[in-house]
């Protein structure tokens, strides 16, 4: 990311090879910036703005990228960034090598594959300033969160922490934070931010614990497992689970009153696992003649005998069930009887099989149909079948959560929606349309069908990787696309100095997470009052309006001032207080504050609101009288 002045109005120009549907969406959004604009293509480009025909016309250069020769003819040599967005990678990953033996110091931002994922990640750690995007499995957060489930809260995931994105009236806000999203109806509700409680480690003791708190606490955990586990069982299942164990106990109560309870033990799982002769000879080792034998011992142990031989042929079955599947690849599909009613998945490859594990680590069942996969295979609770018949069979007379329709033909992609939806009306449908610009009106016009276009969600995407920040995912809420972006904070950088408050209010973008080199974990959600510095590492949730706002250094200015008047002048103490405080929370020297303290009202320089609420809760404890003032308007008295 530039951060000087000198190199924002520097006359370097953006070069775009490939000018297809992203390309062009890419260009529309780089005419905000405005910087000089070139154009490489094979062919001419079918143009889907006019304005972009006009404003290329003198700087477009058709002919292939990989050739040295038409970069250099393009301004690849002197470009601040290079897009390299053909719909084949393999011409992309060549022409970015071109490009960096031209140019050492452009930003070159590369579109993928699936299938070029490990030449991507090696060529990123080899060629600093390379960023390679796959628009498909970029967009699986988006997808995930339109085809969540209404019970399923959203959630982001960065530097290992789970965050949730919870819609409603705040609960506790300390512990969440408000997603700032720009042009909301007034009608939306509020949605907030709330990390979630990270699992307790098996680290050193606490003080006043000891080994017995941590034995009591796995203990606890294990038997909240148990509980899961039986809560995923069917009836029938629970109730046969419950029906062992209750035989084993009353077993060897019954058959240790002559040995022992050792002996009941062995008796019990000998008889258990379709024995007979042995256990009732070791039951029989004290008795002189079989008629002092007790009708009921031969009654008890015969009807444990018959359990036992049930228990071991239902095991064999499963055993040959399994080697037989493995051998021939038959498998009989069995979707779960109990839990949440899963998401079907029709074809996406291996953007499905992302959106199913994110799916999946919420515990949802996920049905995928994939021609051409394993029928039937299963893994963790994703089901797979080759063929949208079959999983049709295996969901019959069940409901579905919801539907996404993510192959490459959008019109097919329309056909299977409105046809699925007829079949499961309460379930949301999510159709994935990768060059359709206008994705939000043609899901309205098809009775609120959620479709979701690559190209929208994935330029915004481009153009930040374009001035060096990294995107990490996208996600959709209320309507808006929010990027999450990652920012490596340079000395030079132009966020360094700002507290989380001014870069929030500033720039309309929301902290999600801080990692700094001296702390091994991140600090989640933090606090408006923490200030920035060279080294860290922030990732934010920002739309490509507020990405712009920061890359031109064109912040919103504060807008609350406090009007205060300190009457303790008599105490030099409290004044000495009071002065650190407003240096502190205004972000200056205390000498600079000193004149507000001589006793008449004075107003501050203009903060920010959050500043302004931890200021005021802080000069109240020092007896300080002031007023919260907005644009000028007298606001509600603070202290």
């Amino acid at each position: 990311m530039s951060a000087h002045p000198a190199d924002r109005l520097s006359p370097a120009p953006v070069l775009v090879c490939g000018l297809g549907a992203l390309g062009q969406a890419c260009l529309q959004r780089l005419l905000a910036f405005g910087l000089p604009l070139h154009g490489v293509d094979l062919r001419q480009p079918s143009w889907r703005d006019p304005e972009l025909e006009s404003r290329l016309a003198a700087t477009l250069t058709l002919g292939d990228m990989r050739l040295a020769h038409v970069l250099r003819q393009a301004g690849a040599e002197r470009a601040s960034a290079v897009l390299l967005l053909s719909s084949d990678s393999t011409i992309n990953f060549e022409a970015a090598l071109q490009v960096r033996l031209l140019n050492p110091t452009a930003e070159i931002v590369v579109r993928s594959t699936n299938r070029r994922a490990d030449l991507g990640a090696l060529l990123e750690h080899r060629l600093p300033g390379v960023a390679v995007v796959d628009p498909n499995l970029l967009c699986a957060d988006a997808i995930s969160t339109a085809l969540r489930p209404a019970s399923m809260r959203a959630r982001v995931e960065v530097d290992g922490q789970i965050i949730q994105v919870v819609e409603g009236p705040g609960e506790d806000l300390r512990q969440q934070k408000q997603v700032r999203l720009p042009g909301s109806s007034s009608g939306s509700p509020p949605v907030w931010l709330t990390a979630r409680s990270p699992l307790i480690n098996q680290g050193p003791l606490a003080p006043g614990q000891n080994r017995r708190h941590r034995v009591q606490a796995w203990l606890r955990s294990k038997i909240q497992k148990l509980r899961a586990w039986l809560r995923a069982r069917t009836r029938l299942q629970r109730w046969g689970f419950a029906l062992l164990m209750l035989l084993v106990l009353v077993g060897v109560q019954t058959f240790s009153q002559v040995g022992g309870w050792k002996q009941g033990v062995f008796v019990t799982l000998g008889l258990l696992k379709g024995e007979y002769v042995d256990p009732v000879n070791l039951l029989l080792s004290d008795i002189t003649g079989i008629g002092e034998v007790s009708g009921w011992l031969i009654v008890g142990t015969l009807l444990y005998s018959l359990v036992g031989t049930l228990l071991i042929s239902a095991l064999v079955a499963v055993i040959l069930e399994r080697l037989l599947r493995e051998r021939l690849g038959v498998e009989r599909i069995r979707l779960p009887r109990r839990g949440p009613a899963p998401v079907l998945l029709v074809e996406g490859s291996a953007l499905a099989q992302r959106i199913a594990q994110r799916l999946r680590r919420h515990q949802q069942l996920v049905v995928r149909v994939e021609p051409g996969g394993s029928d039937g295979s299963q893994d963790k609770g994703i089901v797979q079948f080759g063929q949208l018949e079959e999983a049709l069979q295996a969901l019959e007379g069940r409901p579905v959560a919801a539907v996404g329709l993510l192959s490459t033909d959008l019109l097919a992609n329309l056909e299977a929606a409105m046809a699925l939806q007829k079949r499961w009306p309460e379930a949301g449908v999510a159709v994935l349309a990768h060059d359709f610009g206008a994705a939000e009106p043609l899901g309205e016009l098809l009775g609120g069908l959620a479709v979701i276009s690559t190209v929208d969600l994935v330029a915004d995407a481009v153009v930040a990787a374009a001035f060096g920040e990294r995107v990490e995912g996208v996600l959709q809420l209320q309507g808006t696309h929010l990027l999450i972006v990652r920012y490596r904070l340079q000395e030079q950088h132009n966020l360094c100095g700002l507290n989380i408050s001014r870069l929030e209010n500033g720039y309309g973008v929301t902290g999600v997470s801080l990692r700094r080199s001296r702390y091994r974990e991140p600090i989640l959600l933090p606090p408006p009052d923490l200030v920035l510095a060279a080294g860290d590492q922030l990732v934010v949730l920002a739309t490509a309006a507020s990405l712009r706002s920061i890359e031109l250094d064109l912040p919103v200015p504060p807008r609350y001032r406090l009007k205060i008047q300190f009457q303790g002048a008599h105490s030099p103490e409290r004044r000495f207080q009071a002065q650190q405080s407003l240096a502190r929370w205004i972000g200056c020297l205390p000498g600079d504050v000193v004149h507000l303290l001589d006793g008449e009202k004075h107003l501050t320089p203009p903060v920010d609101r959050e500043i302004c609420d931890l200021l005021v809760e802080d000069l109240r404890r020092q007896g300080v009288e002031c007023t919260l003032i907005q644009d000028g308007g007298l606001g509600r008295a603070s202290g």
